[in-house]
Parts: structure tokens; sequence; C-alpha cells
């Protein structure tokens, strides 16, 4: 039997050269655009948990050619219509659909080498893996749609519990001494892939039951909304009532991390409440 970690190794190198042109691709999407930067550390998340479970995860090395079959068979099926032309993919497609067969190439690369249980003892940082995926543009434009609408709800929302009169059209905002508007740029986009990144990895890591991690990832797109709310209506007040820079300074433009804050707050109070459900008797029926 091969030594697996030399098997796996070759087999990831090899990988990369023989998919170098979308890797790079993907890798200048995740620099160049903010919506994707979450990207370039999906491998690096995925190595660290597979590092930290190594005990368990590779409690059973067994070398199982066979085991990388169906992951192999589905990522030549994939990536194999799209460069024959049998599927006529949108352009903003093809990069997503090239990753997705690059990461099936890899699970199936992980399972030969480990073997069935390793792989199945693996299974989170392998499925975390898709992530890597990059979102089409146009789904991505209605995620951000979906952010700017919640956001202008919550927004509102606060508004209204302070009392502040206002006019509202749509996302946009007429408030005492100026006009706010939600636009694209203000849906947090960015924060909601960190914080919903997030929710998975300490689900994960501090919850056990599947529907708890479910619920505290779900969780994470409100708590993303009602933040962006929460800085929006925040900017508005020191705006009117401390200084006018508020609106188009330092905290407007680099504040996501004292806004975050706030996120990761709310988190982990969801958290602790999701684990107390967990350690709740169930009543005998």
């Amino acid at each position: 039997m091969p030594r697996p970690h030399t098997l796996f190794t070759a087999f990831a190198l090899a990988s990369l050269a023989l998919f170098w042109v979308p890797l790079h691709q993907l890798v200048s999407l995740s620099l160049d655009d903010r919506r994707y930067s979450h990207l370039i550390l999906i491998p690096v998340i995925s190595a660290f948990f597979m590092y930290r479970e190594r005990r368990r995860i590779f409690s059973r090395i067994a070398f199982h050619p066979r085991a990388g079959l169906p992951f192999l068979a589905a990522a030549l099926a994939v990536y194999g219509l799209l460069v024959l032309r049998v599927v006529q993919a949108p352009p903003n497609y093809a990069l997503s659909i090239t990753v997705l067969a690059i990461v099936l190439v890899w699970v199936a690369g992980f399972a030969v080498s480990y073997g069935a249980h390793t792989c199945k003892a693996a299974l989170f940082p392998l499925l975390l893996l898709l992530l890597l995926v990059p979102v089409p543009f146009d789904l991505m434009d209605k995620i951000i749609s979906v952010l700017q609408t919640g956001s202008s709800e919550a927004t509102y929302a606060l508004f209204k519990l302070f009392d502040v009169p206002m006019f509202r059209d749509g996302v946009r905002f007429e408030l005492p001494g100026v006009g706010i508007e939600v636009a694209k740029e203000c849906s947090s986009i960015h924060s909601a892939w960190a914080l919903f990144i997030t929710g998975l990895l300490v689900a994960h890591m501090f919850l056990k039951s599947i529907r708890s991690k479910l619920c505290l990832s779900i969780l994470t797109v409100p708590v993303a909304m009602l933040t962006n709310a929460v800085r929006i209506v925040t900017l508005w007040f020191l705006g009117t009532h401390v200084d006018p820079g508020f609106l188009t300074g330092n905290l407007h433009h680099n504040g996501g991390i004292l806004f975050s804050l706030i996120s990761l707050s709310i988190l982990m109070t969801c958290l602790f409440l999701l684990r107390k459900t967990e350690h709740l008797p169930v009543e005998p029926r």
C-alpha cells in the first residue's frame, strides 16, 4: 500500500497543475471582489479542522481505490459536460461549475488515499470545501438584494422603536437632517459571509444535534441584517447629533470590525441558548 500522505500530496499537486488556470481565476476573483473575499480562506479553514481532528479522522486509514470512484465520476460528469459543451452554461456559471468539479476531484483523491471510513470521519472539513465554489454573479446579486431588503426592514423597525420621524420609500429613508439609502454597497455582504462561516464553525465545535447546528447557521442571516441596521442607525445618530463627518468618515468605511463584535455577541448568545436546549431532559411519551 502506498503511503497515504504521500499519495494524497502527489494527487493534490497534480490537480493543482491540471487546474491551474481556473484556480488562478478563483484566487484573482477572491482578491479583486469583496463579495468573494472569503474564498481564499476556505481551504485554510478546512485544513485547520482536518489537523485539529486528525486523531479521530485518521484513526483507520486504508488504501481504497474504489472509494473515490463515485466522486471522480461526478467530477468527470460535471467538468466533462462543460468542456464538451453538452451543457451550455451561462458564462458566469463556468467558473462555479469548474471549481465544483475540482472539489469533487480532491474528495475523490482523499477517499482513495485514506479510505471510506476516513472520508466519513472528515465529512465536515470536506463539505466545507463546497464554500470554495463561487456563487454565480446573478445569484450573488439576489443574495445581496435579500440582505439589502432585510437590512432596510430592520432599520425601519429600529427607527420606529426610537420614534424617529421619517418618510420611507423602499430602501431610502428621509430623516431629520439627512436622507439615507441602504444601497447594495451597504448590504454588508462581506460581513454576512464572515458571520455565516463563523456560525458553521462554532456550530460544528460546540453543538451536537444537526437541528441545532442548522438553526445556528440559519440565524446568522437575520443577525447580519440586524447588525447592519444597528450600524446604519448609529451612523445616522452620530452624524446628525455629534458630527456630520461620521456619515462619510472612517466609522462608515472601516467600522466593520466594531459592529462585527455585536454580531458575534448575538451569535454567541444564540449558541449558548441552543446548547442549553440540547441538555434539556427529554420527556417520555
